[in-house]
């Protein structure tokens, strides 16, 4: 478990901590259990983590983080009750605001907060309906230059996010993690280190109900070879495909073995070498050398 790679990021025992966390998922299968075993884990690690929500409300987050012992605390900004302060804004918290500003309460512009704490954006496809794309990431831009930030946790949908908005979100993300849709849950995991160095996983898990994440093991490549083709059947498949006959009859082939070609060498057998030679009327024939052993 330790030597996995979703299993060092999910327990946080990864050194040093990605600064910048993304986890995707799509319509066919949940993340939402892989966003809790996060939480939880920076939770035991006496992480404090500032939770914005933009669809559970503050007691269904809580609820699943009511374990004892756990020395980290959880704060919980509401987004979903009023997300554009047309009520008033009296409840919960206002999508329609820069990031820094939501969590201004526990992060201090000269970060002198003496510990570290993780913020989570639950379901980033929302706020973008408040916010231009542009402004949520030099939000995160921001968060993630804070000094009492350990860790940026983005939670959004692979399907409800636009390609270009996907892209940069995993441009600035330290690790980027895609739950895919199979049995056993499988993951997609990149991991970019500050050395510049890239590690890529393609692992599988199970999740318990305690939202941990156990039995992480490599995705096992599964090869099928294809059975080889003779030539004839391969012949006979591309016969039937084609509006032309590809087969010779035997006078074709032999008539095709007989044809010369203009780069062919015709070397042609009991001919010795010849000379041929026209004289010219200045030519000098000398009696003393009749060039007897040359057949001109």
């Amino acid at each position: 478990m330790a030597k996995t790679l979703l299993g060092k990021l999910f327990r946080v025992t990864e050194v040093p901590t990605p600064q910048s966390f993304l986890l995707t998922d799509t319509v066919e299968v949940c993340g939402r259990g892989l966003l809790y075993s996060l939480v939880n884990a920076h939770l035991r690690l006496n992480t404090d983590v500032l939770y914005l929500t933009t669809t559970h409300s503050t007691q269904d987050v809580k609820s699943h983080f009511m374990q004892e012992g756990i020395p980290g605390k959880l704060i919980v900004y509401d987004g979903s009750k009023d997300p554009c302060g047309w009520d008033g804004g009296k409840e919960g918290v206002l999508l329609n605001q820069p990031l820094p500003e939501i969590f201004s309460d526990r992060l201090t512009s000269s970060g002198t907060e003496d510990k570290k704490v993780a913020v989570v954006i639950d379901r980033y496809e929302h706020i973008l309906c408040s916010q231009e794309s542009l402004h949520l990431i030099r939000g995160l831009h921001t968060l993630m230059a804070k000094e009492a930030v350990e860790q940026v946790i983005v939670y959004c949908g692979r399907d409800t996010v636009e390609e270009n908005t996907l892209i940069a979100l995993a441009h600035i993300a330290a690790v980027t993690t895609h739950l895919l849709p199979s049995h056993p849950l499988t993951c997609k995991v990149v991991l970019r280190k500050p050395s510049g160095k890239v590690i890529k996983a393609h692992e599988e898990f199970t999740l318990t109900k305690e939202q941990q994440i156990q039995d992480v093991q490599p995705v096992k490549k599964t090869t099928t070879s294809l059975p080889p083709v003779e030539n004839a059947e391969v012949d006979t498949i591309l016969a039937s495909q084609t509006t032309f006959s590809l087969t010779l009859t035997e006078d074709q082939r032999t008539a095709k073995n007989k044809l010369l070609l203009p780069h062919t060498r015709v070397q042609q057998a009991g001919v010795g070498g010849q000379i041929h030679y026209t004289p010219d009327d200045v030519d000098d024939w000398d009696d003393d050398d009749p060039d007897d052993d040359l057949d001109i």
